[in-house]
């Protein structure tokens, strides 16, 4: 655990040791079974607990003998997020479903997590319900622990929420009760699909416009991203064009060409992936949006380093 979660955590505990009732207890207990790879933060609540003259609930010391049964990936179409769903029963009977949500605008970090009282079936029928633009993956308990697991080790820069630094300890418990050798393989297309897919687009009425051989340079560095090329979202969008971007081997004037690249590029491989037309309009108008910026910052900092003559 990293010094900040370390330090987090000392804080929750001295917050919980210093509320005495029965809900810190149970808490308390809780964290005791969890926290099993920090051994001076689990010694600290059983040697609080043993001074506590109350019962705690049946299932916590249960914990130990939880079952993971079922793992689910619920995949943004836009690529933005994975959510890891998985299913688990304690003691034989308690139910609970643990969701975990990967964040694949920056580092593929893990933004949140959290915790259902009910069966994996029941949750995933009412989030469904809800949602109509996700795919879903059922998936192994090794694959399920190898993506979270990588996931743990990633930063993120997505404003932390305040359950986080308290369910970590618990998805990080559970994660290690999954079996190893699973596989985390997320980018879709290995760089020479990427390559074919970019010959198909300039093959098509849509790729007319762009007639120098440096605008397919262009869509490749665009595209030189473990992210689906087929999936684009307003953040990556952001991510692609929301700055200058100053490639030394492309003449400046297909450069500034790369927002109406991308906004002819996009509906061609939405139309691949059958992502439906009212999302891509929305991440069409992002790209819109951020035409004009762009290319003026290209400009500028193209005068900065003397690649605009004189005149």
């Amino acid at each position: 655990m990293v010094q900040q979660d370390a330090g987090r955590l000392n804080n929750i505990l001295t917050h919980l040791i210093g509320d005495r009732n029965r809900e810190t207890t149970a808490l308390l207990a809780v964290l005791a079974e969890l926290l099993d790879d920090e051994p001076a933060a689990q010694l600290r609540c059983r040697e609080e607990l043993a001074g506590r003259d109350e019962q705690v609930p049946q299932w916590i010391p249960a914990l130990s003998q939880v079952d993971v049964y079922r793992a689910v990936r619920r995949s943004d179409v836009l690529g933005d997020a994975d959510v890891i769903v998985l299913g688990a029963r304690i003691d034989g009977e308690h139910e609970l479903t643990v969701v975990v949500w990967i964040d694949h605008t920056t580092l593929s970090g893990i933004a949140d997590a959290g915790v259902v009282p009910k069966p994996i079936d029941k949750f995933l029928a009412r989030v469904t319900e809800r949602s109509i633009d996700t795919d879903v993956v059922e998936m192994s308990l090794a694959d399920a622990r190898a993506w979270i697991e990588n996931a743990l080790t990633k930063p993120t820069f997505a404003p932390e929420t305040e359950r986080w630094p308290l369910y970590r300890a618990l998805v990080q418990w559970l994660v290690r009760r999954l079996p190893e050798g699973g596989e985390h393989r997320w980018q879709a297309m290995d760089w020479p699909e990427v390559e074919e897919l970019c010959d198909r687009f300039f093959a098509t009425d849509s790729a007319a416009p762009f007639t120098d051989s440096g605008h397919r340079e262009l869509l490749l560095e665009l595209l030189d991203d473990v992210r689906d090329p087929l999936r684009w979202s307003a953040a990556r969008v952001e991510h692609a064009i929301g700055s200058a971007h100053q490639y030394d081997w492309i003449p400046l004037e297909v450069a500034l060409d790369a927002p109406d690249l991308l906004r002819a590029f996009i509906p061609f491989a939405h139309a691949q992936s059958g992502i439906r037309d009212e999302l891509t309009l929305r991440v069409l108008a992002g790209v819109d949006a951020l035409r004009s910026s762009y290319k003026r910052e290209v400009l500028k900092e193209a005068e900065y380093w003397g690649y605009l003559d004189a005149g």
